[in-house]
């Protein structure tokens, strides 16, 4: 630490405005600031009452009015988090109550506000990605519009139906008009930081495809293949990723991303003189004109990686913020919106084709792609951040059993126990937490079901791909605007019992549905399916309880023998850190505990997590005989030796 004072920049990525600070005191704080009602009232008051202001003031709701709290200690910084929104150094979230050091060149990103230290009295340059993110946003932002202002999509019949090949020539023209007069006309310190990040964007695309079948650097460019510089690009791009030290592996991409941040400036800096203005203006409208086509042909910056086949899940937090499942892990996709409207604009175009409507008075919905992947949509005033979008991928190769067991989510034994169970006709529920794998192993249980029966599938969004040809699927719908029209997964079930099934398969039982399914089962559907949120087999029934209740006041003994007769096989998934899934539990719902009156439930298989030093846990047979062996093995199926 040298005795030039701190500084601190403060860039706010929604209005695009930067101002500094110096921190001039010992102890300083960050905050939102303040307001004081009439009545000489606040939201937040020091220890003797006056209104709490804070050294640094940032007017947004996902400030706390005493988030951070910079200290200077033994003559260096020392930051500590104070409030309940979130907070993130260096890209790593900051846990309250936990003191950090700083030193000039950490950043901070509180809401959408981004902060950088540093020592010397000039601006600070501001995270290199971030700050020309914004300006990329700009130009994209200024294109967009300017589109939208010269064609007339409603009069215009021939863009009034955009998936027509004239249509796309006249868009296709004039977006690249827009682009030819704006680039070239770029200042050369503009010029300069939007190569930068279109080579890192470019990149980047790479890395979140490694180790799939769409791994390669064409998908980091999708201009004219003839184009003379398309080649050039393709060299680039292996350079920096070669010299950054790129693995480029399926499961590398957080490591990738973090040794493409650190190491990307010193790579990039030994070749951009190479590169003529000619070359820098293709980068750049190669970047903005695809970035815009995604946003009005597809998802905008979803879009390629819906493409991609090893992403499983995608998750909007905000415009800024887009995270992927990859692999089974959560990662950041470093990928933006330019705007909020931008983002709402993407949601309706999903959910508009479906009949349903996302606004103020409506904030939240359900809806799914045209390949069947399921969508979740909020927007303000629910979601305080802005709209908020997940999209659960649907596959286009269904999973089977051999896979799952090629994963290690369960051994050859439990997959000849549960097939026989299938065929054996047993009713069986899928437990699990959210994307531990429940809907996946429901859609592998029903490949067993024999071709002859008639299966009625009843679900919220439609994710079940089963593979027989008599399958009736059936999905609820919500209110309409006007609060009527809804017709529910209990309405389904109900409806379903009229129309003379052999199996029912409920994708979730989360509410009242969960009584007629139970009385469904008890009714002459045996082998029916459904799945439950829960940890355990045995919270699992409780959970079941709790959902009969939401609908019925029967006594409770007589639920839990509606549960007891119903239910036969609870099959228990969850989720481990390392993002792998397991099958850790198959339970036999046996009787109702005498003395605590609750249901009693009995491993047949369990599994046990590694110790310390081992790669893999073990999948353990309890020594416990189901009370229905004796229809299983009726049933002739392999795979139940381990019994006998």
């Amino acid at each position: 630490m040298t005795g030039t004072p701190m500084q601190i920049t403060i860039y706010n990525t929604d209005s695009g405005t930067q101002d500094s600070h110096a921190l001039d005191k010992e102890v300083m704080t960050i905050g939102r600031s303040v307001v004081i009602d009439r009545d000489g009232s606040s939201e937040s008051t020091d220890g003797r009452g006056s209104p709490l202001q804070p050294d640094i003031a940032l007017p947004s709701r996902l400030v706390s009015p005493k988030h951070i709290v910079l200290s200077k200690q033994n003559g260096q910084w020392i930051l500590e988090s104070k409030g309940l929104n979130q907070t993130w150094l260096n890209d790593n979230e900051l846990p309250p109550g936990k003191p950090h050091s700083v030193i000039a060149g950490d950043r901070l990103s509180i809401g959408e506000f981004e902060l950088a230290f540093f020592e010397d009295e000039a601006v600070a340059e501001m995270p290199v990605f971030k700050s020309d993110d914004a300006l990329l946003m700009d130009v994209e932002r200024e294109i967009h519009a300017d589109l939208l202002d010269r064609m007339d999509f409603r009069r215009d019949p021939d863009l009034a139906e955009l998936k027509t090949e004239k249509s796309r020539q006249l868009l296709a023209a004039e977006l690249q008009k827009l682009i030819e007069a704006k680039v070239p006309r770029l200042e050369p310190d503009h010029l300069e930081n939007l190569t930068r990040i279109a080579v890192y964007k470019r990149a980047g695309s790479v890395i979140i495809s490694a180790g799939t079948p769409e791994s390669s650097w064409q998908h980091a460019i999708k201009r004219d293949a003839n184009a003379p510089f398309v080649r050039k690009v393709e060299e680039l791009l292996s350079k920096i990723l070669d010299e950054t030290g790129a693995q480029l592996q399926a499961d590398s991409l957080d490591e990738d991303f973090t040794r493409l941040d650190q190491n990307f400036q010193a790579v990039y800096q030994t070749h951009h003189l190479d590169y003529s203005r000619g070359f820098r203006e293709f980068l750049i409208a190669a970047l903005v004109e695809q970035d815009i086509l995604d946003l009005v042909y597809g998802l905008g910056p979803l879009q390629d990686l819906l493409n991609i086949t090893a992403i499983s899940e995608i998750m909007v937090v905000a415009r800024q913020q887009i995270y992927i499942e990859k692999a089974g892990i959560i990662e950041d996709s470093r990928r933006s919106f330019f705007s909020d409207e931008s983002l709402h604009a993407v949601i309706e175009k999903i959910v508009s084709p479906l009949g349903r409507q996302i606004n103020r008075s409506s904030p939240l919905v359900d809806a799914r792609l045209a390949d069947g992947s399921r969508v979740n949509a909020i927007i303000p005033p629910l979601a305080l951040k802005g709209p908020c979008l997940t999209i659960r991928k649907f596959s286009k190769i269904p999973l089977n059993i051999r896979k799952l067991i090629g994963f290690g989510a369960l051994n050859e034994q439990m997959n000849g126990f549960l097939k026989a169970c299938v065929v054996a006709e047993k009713n069986v529920i899928v437990s699990g937490g959210t994307g531990s794998g429940k809907t996946t192993l429901l859609n592998c249980l029903s490949q067993h079901i024999p071709g002859k029966d008639r299966i009625v599938t009843i679900e919220d969004t439609a994710e079940l791909q089963l593979q027989q040809s008599h399958v009736v699927t059936l999905e609820s719908r919500p209110a309409n605007m006007e609060g009527k029209g809804e017709i529910s997964i209990q309405d389904l079930v109900k409806n379903a019992l009229r129309m003379r099934p052999d199996r029912i398969i409920v994708g979730e039982c989360r509410g009242a549905e969960a009584l007629d399914m139970l009385q469904a089962m008890n009714t002459g559907h045996d082998g029916s399916m459904t799945t439950g949120h829960a940890n355990s087999p045995e919270d699992m029934m409780l959970r079941i309880e709790t959902m009969v209740l939401m609908g019925t006041d029967m006594p409770l003994s007589a639920i839990r023998e509606q549960i007891r007769a119903a239910l036969d096989i609870v099959v228990q998934l969850n989720r481990f850190a390392d993002g792998s899934r397991r099958v850790t539990h198959i339970a036999e719902v046996t009787a109702i505990d005498p003395q605590s009156g609750r249901l009693v439930v009995e491993d047949i298989f369990s599994y046990r997590s590694a110790k310390a030093g081992s790669d893999r846990g073990q999948f353990r047979f309890s020594g416990y005989i189901p009370s229905f062996i004796d229809e299983l093995l009726n049933a002739d199926e392999a795979g139940l030796d381990v019994f006998f």
